[in-house]
C-alpha cells in the first residue's frame, strides 16, 4: 500500500496541535482564547508537478537537466545535460537556467543564462519541450509578496473559445488561489459565478470540448477535472 509522505506529515502536524491543545495550562487564559497550537507551513507543502503528472517535493536545491547526475532527469533531446537548477535562499524559491541551449521559461518569458528570477505558487516553468508547475499554495498567506506580472500569451495549437476559457478559468481559479485540487467547483458553481445559474449543461458541454483538446476525454470524470487545471496551466490557458 502506498502512502503520501505528505498527508502522513500533514497527519503528524494534527497530531501534534491536538497534543499541545490536551496538556493543561499552568495558567487560565484571561480572555476565554485558547493558545495559538498552529504550525507553519512544513517543506513538503512546496513541490513541482511533473509533465507526467508526478510529484516532487522540494525540500532542498535541485538541479535539472538530461544528465543523470542531476536531481531531476529529462531524455527529451530539447533538454540540455545541464539545464536549470531551483534553489531556495531567504526563504524564497528561484529558478535559474545554467546556460541550456534552449533556453529556461518562466510562464512564456525566457530567463537570461545565470540570473535567478523569484517563483510564485502556480508558475509554468518550461525545460526545453517540458513543461513543469511550481506549486506552494502557503505563500498565497503572505501580505508582503509581490503580485505576477501580466503573462506574455502562449501559442498553443488547441485553442480555446473565450467561453471555454472562462470555464476553465472558473474551475481553476480555487486552485490558483491556494486551495486544494479536491476542492474544485462543481459545473452547477461554474454556471453561477458565470452568472448563468441554469446554463450547466452549457458548462458541462464545454468541459467535454476541453478534456478533447487536453487529451483527457478517457480518464475518470473526477480526475479529468484535477489534471485540466494542471495542463491548463502548462498549457497557458489560466
Amino acid at each position: 500500500m502506498f502512502l503520501c509522505v505528505r498527508c502522513l506529515r500533514s497527519k503528524e502536524v494534527v497530531e501534534r496541535a491536538a497534543g499541545q491543545a490536551r496538556q493543561p495550562s499552568s495558567a487560565a487564559p484571561q480572555d476565554g482564547a485558547w493558545p495559538d497550537v498552529s504550525f507553519p507551513a512544513m517543506p513538503e507543502d512546496i513541490w513541482l508537478t511533473l509533465p507526467d503528472g508526478s510529484e516532487h517535493e522540494l525540500k532542498e536545491s535541485v538541479t535539472i537537466g538530461r544528465d543523470p547526475a542531476n536531481d531531476l532527469t529529462f531524455s527529451s533531446p530539447t533538454v540540455s545535460r545541464e539545464h536549470a537548477g531551483v534553489t531556495c535562499r531567504d526563504g524564497r524559491w528561484y529558478l535559474e537556467d545554467r546556460g541550456s541551449y534552449n533556453g529556461t521559461f518562466l510562464n512564456g518569458t525566457r530567463l537570461q543564462p545565470g540570473v535567478p528570477l523569484p517563483l510564485r505558487h502556480a508558475d509554468r516553468i518550461g525545460i526545453g519541450s517540458e513543461t513543469v508547475l511550481f506549486s506552494w499554495p502557503a505563500q498565497l498567506q503572505d501580505p508582503d509578496m509581490t503580485e505576477t506580472a501580466q503573462e506574455l500569451p502562449t501559442a498553443n495549437p488547441a485553442q480555446l473559445s473565450s467561453f471555454q476559457r472562462q470555464v476553465v478559468q472558473c474551475l481553476c481559479g480555487p486552485w490558483l488561489a491556494g486551495a486544494s485540487l479536491d476542492r474544485l467547483p462543481s459545473n452547477e458553481q461554474i454556471a453561477a459565478e458565470l452568472g448563468t445559474p441554469g446554463a450547466t449543461g452549457t458548462v458541462k458541454a464545454a468541459l467535454r470540448r476541453i478534456y478533447a483538446k487536453a487529451g483527457l476525454s478517457d480518464q475518470p470524470a473526477h480526475a479529468k477535472r484535477r489534471a485540466l487545471c494542471r495542463v491548463a496551466r502548462q498549457r497557458g490557458w489560466v
